[in-house]
């Protein structure tokens, strides 16, 4: 029943949202919250569409490759919603803890930190986690002897961790904090670089406060993977009033080799990357749909045909938890991408 109430309370006030920032009629924002752009990768003006989800328009830059929305919100329009009673319910479920339990994200952030020890030969120094939530991650990073530093701008979570970890957690974006050149021998940040509407500027900024030699990490999802060839903008990833960019590994390590970074290794990782959750997009919306598309019902029943195959099979259900995530992975089509880039000397 929380559940449902939840979906109900997130449904409607992202209703309310989309109907402050766009114009039924034309099915497009309004003129004072719109803004076009060029390729924020690579600035070229050519792209070719993609899809539209919610009146979002999709675009690929022919050039770079590079999937970004345009036109997009504008920055007025990007903090009427990040102030939003919809952020704000959502938050709710994304920093819920559960007595007795691991968050999922803390579990994930863990795992990376330990991988991302490796690549500093288990050496420390200084760590800056942009999107550090309630703390979670620099905490780990402060038992294994880094001095910690965090960017957070929900200012319930940031108060929490400051609580918890020190003033060196700051309520502020990074071009506010102005860190001093080279302070930095580790920037870390998870789910964050596709919600940056100019990573040219942003990334140029991560380099100069990092030290030569320093790392990053990056995770984000993975456009070209299988499972959002197949879902396309049904995906739940595909989501405008947050999401204005989305990352491959070429145009990812393309951003970054233009801001002084070599990458070092790139991971994948396939928590949605099953038959069976391929089948489920084909006829559930995803929660960050406004107007959920409606399933043909011919589409239904061969949806529901393959579902029940599916389950008649236990080997093809079992191969498909246990292999087609890990062959996504090997093919570079996982669903999500880790990446460690080191800043050139």
């Amino acid at each position: 029943m929380e559940i449902h109430i939840w979906k109900e309370r997130w449904a409607a006030a992202l209703r309310e949202q989309h109907q402050v920032l766009f114009d039924a009629k034309a099915k497009s924002l309004k003129p004072e919250f719109v803004e076009y752009i060029n390729c924020p990768v690579c600035d070229s003006p050519r792209s070719s569409f993609l899809f539209e989800k919610d009146w979002f328009r999709y675009v690929q830059c022919r050039n770079c490759s590079m999937v970004y929305m345009n036109p997009r919100m504008n920055l007025a329009a990007t903090h009427s919603f990040y102030n939003s009673n919809a952020n704000a319910i959502y938050n709710e479920a994304k920093f819920k803890e559960v007595p007795g339990e691991i968050h999922i994200d803390d579990q994930i952030n863990h795992g990376n930190m330990e991988m991302l020890d490796q690549y500093r030969n288990h050496q420390k120094g200084v760590f800056l986690e942009i999107g550090s939530a309630k703390g979670a991650l620099l905490s780990k990073a402060r038992e294994m002897g880094y001095e910690i530093y965090g960017l957070e701008l929900n200012q319930v979570n940031c108060e929490y961790a400051r609580r918890k970890l020190g003033d060196t957690i700051l309520n502020m974006d990074l071009s506010e904090a102005r860190f001093e050149a080279g302070k930095f021998d580790v920037v870390y940040m998870r789910d964050v670089i596709e919600h940056i509407a100019n990573p040219n500027s942003f990334l140029h900024e991560v380099s100069r406060i990092t030290k030569p030699g320093g790392l990053i990490f990056l995770e984000t999802h993975n456009i070209e993977s299988w499972i959002n060839r197949f879902a396309r903008e049904r995906h739940v990833v595909i989501f405008g009033f947050e999401h204005p960019n989305h990352w491959s590994p070429k145009t990812l390590g393309l951003a970054l080799s233009q801001n002084g970074y070599v990458v070092q290794k790139t991971m994948y990782a396939s928590l949605d990357c099953t038959l069976a959750d391929m089948l489920d997009y084909m006829v559930t919306p995803s929660f960050t749909a406004v107007f959920p598309q409606p399933v043909g019902r011919v589409k239904r029943l061969v949806a529901k045909r393959l579902l029940a195959m599916y389950r008649r099979f236990r080997v093809v259900s079992l191969f498909d938890r246990k292999y087609l995530p890990r062959l996504a992975n090997y093919f570079r089509k996982g669903s999500v991408m880790k990446v460690i880039a080191r800043k050139s000397d």
